[in-house]
Parts: structure tokens; sequence; C-alpha cells
């Protein structure tokens, strides 16, 4: 009996120290472990070179890193955020991004100038990692560009104040996106708020599993052996245009047309980012220089009248961003609430208001796809229809470059 036990323990402590290594080797190689297992680690910003201690509390980007992106049909953000399937996607020819970031995690070349005429602050639709030629690009010989996904106005007020005044700008553009802009730019205020009151920000200390990367294989198995119950899911769509486009859109997103324009200009989140872009509007003008609102709609606004009255029904009952009941034609009602906020602020505050739904609805109405079908954000046509008209705007006689 004695014997067997110890049988026993010696097997389990040859285990322990076998997994203990395995998870040891796989630290050490935590770099070039599939995104799909480390992206949601607690250590990951950290792991891989992010930049988390800024002066103006903003996390940046690895510094001077080559980033190497192949983006394929099954590259984007809704393949991971929703129940798409691979076999869903239309054919898409596969390219490749290379692009190395700056001191500062973004994508100017370097060194920066000390006097620049463009700066464009913005998010990911800024950023374009997934884009040969952003928007921006080449649109002015002295420009700078502050595009940081994940970030709301606030972050962006930040990196204004730190990278773009000291550089006195004769314009700056900031690309407003309508899709999470506002909530992006709460959950930032309240964050600051919690850690300057001594708080985590969070409320709740990371599980110390959660940072061991075997536990994270194994949570990936079980999702892939035993999934969850999950929403309904309705993709591909397809919107009403010549030839018919297929579509699949993040429910999260579509939680902003569930409000109209009172409750919109009365909540948190549009008074936060509000006052941020009226304090970047009044600096702007002290120093004489240009502020332009660039509005960037979200995929569903430009095509939710698209979609056939069925399909409309069909996503408002298998949407948690929606109360079931509620009736598809009071999203139409609200499409426009959140364009028209930012219209009527950038009028009161005496600055240049440029509505890029109005280009990018011309070009879907005439065939044109400006979206990546797995993703939220603009392909290279959605960029170049963008880059038009920013670029249209600037070479007015008041904008001149």
């Amino acid at each position: 009996m004695h014997t067997r036990k110890s049988a026993v323990v010696r097997a389990a402590v040859i285990a322990l120290l076998i997994l203990l290594s395995l998870e040891l080797a796989l630290q050490l190689a935590f770099p070039h472990l599939p995104l799909s297992i480390i992206q949601q680690m607690p250590q990951f910003r950290a792991r891989m070179g992010f930049q988390l201690d800024t002066a103006h509390g903003v996390q940046e980007y690895p510094a001077g890193q080559t980033v190497n992106y192949k983006i394929s049909q099954t590259s984007g953000d809704l393949y991971r955020l929703t129940c798409l399937s691979p076999d869903d996607a239309p054919p898409f020819d596969t390219y490749s991004v290379s692009f190395q970031r700056d001191a500062h995690g973004f994508r100017n070349p370097e060194p920066w100038p000390d006097k620049v005429n463009l700066v464009v602050i913005g998010d990911s639709f800024t950023a374009a990692e997934a884009i040969v030629e952003p928007f921006w690009h080449d649109i002015s010989d002295s420009i700078l560009v502050f595009g940081l996904p994940g970030t709301g106005t606030l972050q962006q007020q930040r990196l204004l104040q730190a990278y773009a005044l000291p550089r006195q700008p004769d314009i700056v553009v900031l690309a407003y996106f309508a899709g999470n802009d506002l909530q992006d730019s709460l959950t930032f205020s309240r964050k600051t708020q919690a850690e300057d009151g001594g708080s985590s920000g969070t409320g709740l200390a990371n599980l110390t599993i959660e940072h061991f990367v075997l536990f994270n294989i194994a949570y990936a198995l079980r999702n892939v052996i035993l999934p969850g119950e999950q929403a309904p899911c309705h993709y591909p769509q397809f919107a009403a245009t010549d030839p018919p486009t297929p579509l699949a859109f993040y429910d999260e997103f579509l939680s902003s047309f569930a409000l109209d324009s009172p409750t919109l200009r009365a909540s948190e989140m549009f008074r936060i980012t509000s006052e941020s872009i009226i304090e970047m509007a009044e600096t702007l003008e002290t120093r004489g220089a240009r502020f332009i609102l660039m509005y960037i709609p979200q995929k569903a606004e430009l095509y939710w009248e698209l979609l056939s009255a069925e399909t409309r029904a069909e996503i408002v009952a298998g949407s948690a961003a929606f109360d079931q009941a509620l009736d598809p034609r009071v999203i139409s009602e609200h499409l426009p609430a959140q364009r028209n906020l930012m219209a009527e602020l950038a009028s009161e505050l005496n600055i240049v208001f440029l509505d890029l739904a109005r280009p990018l609805s011309s070009a879907i109405s005439e065939g044109e796809q400006p979206y990546f079908f797995a993703d939220t954000h603009w392909n290279q046509t959605g960029h170049n229809i963008a880059r038009i008209a920013l670029l249209d705007l600037l070479n007015q006689s008041n904008l001149d470059m």
C-alpha cells in the first residue's frame, strides 16, 4: 500500500514538473505563440513590448516594431467577435502590409519634424494597420499621424496635447468613429477616475491562472470541443446593391442606434466626448490652427436601409444590443442621430465638419464595397474614398495645403 502511494506521488510530481517545464517553455516562446491564444492574457501587452506607462497616460504600441501582416479573407475583427465561419467569406485576393513603427508606436517616418502642417488623430480607422495606403497617405508633404486602435476622443486629445501641439500644426483632423468612440471615451474616463482614486480601474484582479499559457490553450480547446450557446447568427447578410453585397456586422456597435438624439445628447458618454472636442477646438483656435472634425460612420449606418425588412427584423430579434420587441423602424429613425449631433457641435464651435457618410453612401449606391466583409473597418476602396473627400476639403481655398 505504501509502495503504491509512493508511486502515485512520484508520478504526480513528475507530471507537475513536466507541466511546469512545458509552461516555462511556452512563456519563453510567448511572442511567437498564436495571437488567438495570447491576445486576451493579462500580460499580453507588457510581454509584446507595448508602452504601458506613458507621460500622457495612453498606452502605446511597441516602439520601433517591424510589422508584417498578411491580410486574407478571414482577417478582421468579425471572425473573432462573432460567429462567422470562413465558409461565409467571399473570394478575396490575399495581400501583405509592412511598415515600421516610430518611437511612440505610430506609423510615421522618423525623425519627426519640429514643425508640421497637417496632423491626423484617430483610432483604428486612422491607424489602418491592414491597409497598404491609408486615407492620409501622401495627402501632405508635412504630416504626422497618431492613429491608436481602441481609443476614443478623450485619449486622442491627450495625444494631441503631448505630440501634435508642440509641433505647431496648421491643420488638425480628428477622425471620429461613430461605432465606439463614445463608449471608448467613457470607459477611459471611468478607468482614469478609478485609478486616481487608488483603484485598479476594473475592481477585479486578474487570477494568477489566467497568466498561464497552458490554461488558455486548454480553455480554447474546451470552447472548440464544448461550445457554449450562441446568439442566433444571420451571416452572411446581403444588401440590395447591384450586385448584392455580402455583409457582416458587429452586433455591439448596433447598440448606438438604440438611442434617439435627445437621449444621446443627455448621455454621460456624449458629454465627455463633446467636452473633449470643445477643449481641442478652443486650444487650436488660440494657436491659429484649423480644426476638422471628420465623421466616420459605422458599417451598419450605411447598409441598414439596404437590408430587407425580414433581415432587419431577424437582426433585432437575435441581437443582445436591442430589446427584442423593438421595431426595426425605430432603428431607421435613430441612424443619423450621432452624425447630426456631431454636425451640430461642429457648427456651434465654428469648425469644419467632414461627413464621410455622404461619399461612402454614394460609392455604395454605385456598386462599390468600401468595407471588408469580415471586418468593421474600411478596405482599400473605403480609404481611397475617404482620401479623396479629405483632399478635396483640404484643397479648398480656406484650407489650402
